[in-house]
């Protein structure tokens, strides 16, 4: 089952956010965004990574599945 969607940059290949973040490769769908045409409406149920600046991983992580739970989703 894929719970983690990740969104690769131009410098930031989308293979390497599992890695940062510390989620299983298997569990993640892979959107470069310069290949593909982004539908945000297919992955409402996924977790979104992206490349953040100031490299905290891990928080952000904790960020995203806290908002998950009190939005209900």
């Amino acid at each position: 089952m894929k719970k983690y969607l990740c969104v690769g940059t131009d410098k930031v290949p989308a293979e390497w956010l599992p890695r940062w973040y510390e989620v299983p490769f298997d569990e993640c769908i892979m959107y470069e965004s310069e290949w593909n045409v982004f539908k945000p409406e297919q992955y409402t149920d996924l977790l979104t990574l992206t490349v953040i600046p100031n490299g905290c991983y891990k928080k952000h992580l904790k960020t995203l599945k806290t908002e998950r739970l009190l939005n209900g989703i």
